[in-house]
């Protein structure tokens, strides 16, 4: 995988859901925005190192969230779109001509963290400010403990997300522009790869 791919699963990922878990304080507002319209999207941006000797690269994508288990990004600029499902997903790079399909424990990995989000799995939280709180996971037998800062707007929608890149730096994620309308379903969340295109199955 690509260094940007790793910045992808590292917003997402954050711990594994569960259906009884307690519902998080902090998350409250997309929680319930989610509940009674279906679907959530927001603008997302976040850096990336350049070649060596240059500055960073400035990205941004469409980010769409539908419960219980569909996510999907389509980047600005470079045409990528990646979508996660419980059963898989699809991540399309059209300037490296290259599909890459992925599994049921790729993807439900992945997916861990937009879940914290809206308010499942086993975390804690503390608050740090106003609109300022910290989520916590625990060890699991199948992932490290790991924590992330999120910040908040006015109506309790995050805005910031700000982790470890896994090399003693901190990436962060900005989120903005939310919104939520009707929900458009599995198929919505479904890529198909594109004529000549190099199909790949993660292993």
């Amino acid at each position: 995988m690509t260094r940007f791919t790793l910045a992808l699963v590292a917003i997402l990922m954050f711990g594994s859901a569960r259906a009884h878990a307690a519902a998080l304080e902090s998350t409250r507002a997309l929680r319930e925005g989610l509940a009674a319209h279906g679907r959530a999207e927001a603008l997302l941006s976040w850096n990336v190192p350049g070649p060596p000797g240059s500055a960073t690269q400035a990205m941004q994508g469409a980010l769409a969230l539908e419960p219980p288990g569909l996510a999907r990004l389509d980047v600005r600029g470079n045409g990528e779109h990646i979508t996660l499902r419980a059963d898989g997903g699809e991540w399309s790079q059209p300037r490296l001509h290259q599909f890459i399909r992925l599994d049921a424990r790729q993807s439900v990995a992945a997916m861990g963290w937009w879940r914290v989000l809206v308010g499942g799995g086993d975390v804690r939280e503390r608050r740090l400010g106003a609109r300022r709180w910290r989520l916590i996971v625990a060890d699991t037998p199948m992932a490290a403990g790991d924590s992330a800062d999120v910040s908040f707007d006015a109506r309790g929608l995050p805005t910031r997300l700000e982790l470890s890149d896994g090399m003693g730096g901190r990436q962060v994620y900005r989120l903005a522009a939310w919104r939520f309308t009707r929900p458009k379903g599995v198929a919505a969340f479904k890529l198909t790869p594109p004529p000549g295109v190099d199909v790949v199955e993660m292993p």
